[in-house]
């Protein structure tokens, strides 16, 4: 199983209603919440690189952001907004030039690139599956 895969079958376990409505990119509905999901797997220590597409936030396409980080057990959520402030400044790259940012999960930490002296604390969003409304299972 794939880590989209676990991923899927961990939030099926944690909320009453999960469906896919795209593939690339990640769109889910958690408890008829829009999120994207997007997972990344062990490439030096506990650090993990991700980006993020802006118009999904920018245009209020999803409403939450799901960043799994090596296993389906550590996942982070955040709320559009929390999300959208994390990068704000965020340097960009990749072939579609988007915010790209690190997490450090062994100090609950987000990097924005470019920026290794502004890292935000995110031990609070760590499985916080408590901040998408709905019934938990």
């Amino acid at each position: 199983m794939d880590l989209q895969d676990a991923a899927r079958a961990r939030l099926k376990e944690v909320y009453q209603n999960l469906s896919v409505m795209s593939v690339r990119p990640a769109l889910w509905f958690l408890n008829a919440f829009p999120a994207n999901v997007r997972t990344a797997s062990r490439k030096s220590g506990d650090k993990y690189w991700f980006d993020v597409t802006p118009e999904l936030y920018e245009k209020r396409q999803v409403e939450f952001f799901i960043y799994v980080c090596g296993d389906p057990n550590t996942m982070y959520v955040f709320p559009r907004l929390n999300l959208e402030h994390f990068v704000r400044h965020a340097s960009l790259g990749g072939q579609k030039q988007v915010p790209n940012f690190t997490i450090y999960t062994d100090r609950d930490e987000l990097e924005p690139a470019g920026h290794a002296d502004s890292s935000f604390n995110i031990s609070g969003f760590r499985n916080a599956f408590f901040l998408i409304p709905g019934n938990l299972k």
